[in-house]
């Protein structure tokens, strides 16, 4: 229904519906059409790490097996019943002549063994100038295992029967011998060594190949992918599919040409894994994500219908309102297209009306005098087409020289600096006014001469600074040609990147900036050293640092307000991680407040930064000194309490407060005026003359109490500080 009712719309409703369709279908598109192309490189990019991942899993996989299979040989060869079994020279010929037992106790030592590694499905042990093979499931003759295995009769050339060179390994994979009935699982023959290295036998490994199986396909854990593991020679050894005898020759190299598989070759076994997914499988990936983009392309197309009708229906309402007002009941009723020829009577009437045209000339002139002059400056539309139409607003430039001023205030208002303009005018000047935006302006001088322009922009100056002193103003180069005015436009706006260090001088000249070489300025890197200046507190570094930065960043009178920006940031920086890394409390407001517009924006930054030099070295004094402190009680408090240990000592304090001795012996010094010896000594003598006098303790044991290790040392140091020895103290004081 919505379909007939599209019909009976108006050719004009009609022409914006499908204006609108056509962008949202052809936008929406090519978006989808990009989200298509990056969600495709992912999904390959991802294919190709998956694939690549298992390859070097399986190739991980193959070295931990034969790894495995070697520790498993050598634990066999360890037997000590294989051992009498190949030292028994009577049972070369006829095994029937062993002992059961001890056969059994070999059988059951290869059970053991397989039991506790998973990977092999039989064992088999063949001694070498015997008759027989000891299995885990019975003793076979010789003839009678490679009838069972190979399907033929052994050799004295078997390559099976010959010592192995020790580490070395022989491998049988299945369908290699087309000849003969090859194993059902793969084969692996390896060394058996005793415990001198002599090699008396060799162990046949048959590869559990379902165990292989689940072990790649848990390792793996993607029914989706495939694999496929070569032995060094490039034999096929277990893969997840069936794969035809015909093709066994040309597979790896098949499978390493074709991208969609990759290939890792494992580092111990020289095995090779390759893992990847069939072309079928990829194609019906393909499919599926290209049927799923179609879906979604059809539901935006189709979710476009009701979005263009709802955008139609809201921009066509005041059209066909309009046109209701201004046609007849008649025409409304006779003509579907009767809102385009109302609205261009509308049109027509408002263009043959002079009077009203005017007015909104008058009204709107100010704002399309702006716009033209700012097309004028910035170049984007062409000059022989913005000339004539600033000619019929009454905007000339008559004169053959002009120069851009842009002003940068900090409360002044645009009608106030638009007032300025004529106030410079004369015969041979004109000066225009273009707001930019708040407290930003452009002022264009048209003179006759250079002179006269550099003479209007002192004007302008002046004017400026007896009502705004904070007002900065950049002047670009005098230029001939209007088709330079966007260049000295630039010039004055990059003019107000810099500042000049004189605080009384408010105008930028780019000629000045140009002959300073402020330009070819790059960033002093003076300020790097600053966080760890302010860390290790050498204030004084940084102090000078920061001056050497200010001095440098100087050319000429001039700053850029970027270099100090930078200072800034940098000095915050440097405050901040200090502060975290010594736990200091600093203010950063005032910093955090300070601009480059501000007035003398220099010496407010060098005062700043001193200040905060100041307070943060005040703040780290403060801090040193209250740990002093506390590290002094805790010196002290932990020399009392181990005052009579006998291995009490300067490197010892040092270890239990991470300070070095020379530290130790300088604040036991300042706090109680003695050496470390000295102070320990009288201590503990003072403790020694209570105990003698107050206890029946003999003089060695009141040694040993105090913490020395003999009373020799004890009676030195008593005689020494007391003047008498323990024994005659202890009689004067009970006397």
């Amino acid at each position: 229904m919505k379909l007939f009712r599209f019909f009976k719309h108006s050719h004009t409703y009609r022409r914006m519906f499908l204006h609108n369709y056509m962008q949202y279908a052809v936008s929406s598109l090519l978006v989808l059409l990009a989200a298509g192309f990056f969600l495709f490189y992912q999904d390959s990019h991802a294919v190709r790490n998956h694939t690549l991942q298992a390859a070097v899993s399986l190739a991980y996989y193959a070295d931990d097996q034969l790894s495995a299979c070697q520790k498993l040989s050598a634990a066999v060869g360890q037997s000590e019943r294989l051992l009498n079994l190949s030292s028994n020279a009577a049972t070369d010929l006829d095994f029937s002549l062993l002992d059961s037992t001890t056969l059994f106790a070999a059988q059951h030592d290869l059970v053991s063994a397989k039991a506790l590694n998973r990977f092999a499905a039989t064992l088999g042990v063949y001694l070498y100038n015997k008759q027989y093979v000891i299995s885990d499931y019975g003793t076979l003759t010789l003839d009678s295992f490679y009838q069972s295995i190979f399907n033929m009769s052994p050799s004295i050339y078997s390559e099976y029967l010959r010592p192995l060179s020790s580490g070395s390994f022989l491998f049988l994979p299945q369908g290699a011998v087309q000849e003969t009935n090859t194993p059902q699982h793969p084969l692996i023959v390896l060394s058996v060594l005793d415990s001198h290295s002599r090699r008396y036998g060799n162990l046949f490994i048959f590869l559990d190949e379902k165990q292989m199986r689940e072990d790649i396909d848990q390792l793996l854990n993607n029914e989706d992918m495939e694999y496929y593991l070569f032995d060094g020679e490039g034999q096929l050894i277990l893969s997840s599919c069936s794969v035809e005898t015909d093709a066994l020759p040309y597979l790896l190299s098949r499978l390493r040409a074709d991208e969609n598989y990759q290939s890792h070759p494992g580092k111990h076994s020289g095995w090779t894994g390759i893992a990847g997914y069939s072309k079928a499988y990829m194609q019906q990936h393909l499919y599926r994500r290209i049927w799923i983009l179609s879906g979604v392309c059809v539901f935006l197309l189709l979710l476009g219908l009701p979005l263009a009708h709802t955008v139609c229906r809201k921009n066509y309402a005041p059209i066909r309102e309009l046109a209701d007002i201004v046609s007849t009941p008649e025409e409304r009723n006779g003509d579907r297209d009767m809102e385009y020829e109302a609205l261009k009577s509308i049109i027509t009437s408002i263009f043959n009306d002079k009077s009203l045209l005017e007015e909104q000339l008058l009204i709107y002139r100010p704002l399309l005098v702006n716009s033209l002059l700012l097309e004028l400056l910035e170049g984007t539309q062409p000059r022989t087409d913005i000339l004539p139409g600033l000619k019929k607003l009454g905007i000339e430039l008559p004169h053959s020289h002009h120069v851009c001023c842009c002003v940068l205030t900090s409360c002044a208002a645009q009608e106030f600096l638009r007032s300025l303009a004529p106030a410079i005018q004369n015969a041979n000047t004109i000066c225009l006014y273009i707001t930019y935006r708040k407290h930003f302006g452009i002022f264009l001088i048209s003179a006759s001469s250079p002179q006269k322009c550099e003479d209007a922009c002192s004007g302008l100056m002046e004017l400026l600074g007896n009502v705004n002193p904070d007002a900065f103003l950049g002047v670009g180069d005098s230029i001939d040609d209007l088709e330079m005015l966007g260049t000295t436009c630039q010039q004055s706006r990059n003019a107000l990147e810099y500042l000049p260090v004189d605080s009384f001088t408010r105008s930028i000249f780019w000629h000045q900036i140009v002959q300073s070489g402020i330009l070819e300025l790059t960033l002093p890197t003076c300020l790097l050293s600053l966080p760890v200046s302010f860390g290790t507190g050498q204030y004084t570094e940084a102090r000078n640092s920061l001056n050497l930065y200010f001095q440098s960043i100087c050319r000429c009178g001039l700053v850029k307000k970027e270099h100090l920006v930078h200072a800034r940031n940098q000095l915050l920086t440097a405050m901040s991680k200090t502060g975290k890394e010594q736990h200091l409390n600093f203010n950063p407001a005032p910093l955090n407040a300070w601009t480059p517009e501000q007035p003398c924006a220099l010496e407010s930054l060098k005062e700043l930064a001193d200040q905060a030099c100041d307070k943060l070295e005040q703040i780290t004094l403060d801090s040193r000194e209250q740990n002093f402190q506390n590290t002094s009680q805790n010196l002290m408090d932990y020399l009392q309490l181990h005052l009579h240990d006998d291995d009490l000592s300067l490197s010892k304090l040092a270890d239990a407060f991470q300070l070095s001795e020379s530290s130790i012996s300088r604040r036991i010094k300042q706090i109680t005026d003695s050496n470390f010896l000295d102070y320990v000594n009288r201590k503990r003598i003072e403790y020694a003359c209570g105990l003698l006098s107050e206890t029946d303790m003999s003089v060695n044991d009141i040694s040993k109490a105090t913490g020395y290790e003999n009373d020799i040392t004890f009676r030195r140091l008593f005689k020494k500080y007391m003047g008498t020895t323990p024994g005659e103290y202890r009689r004067q004081d009970g006397g």
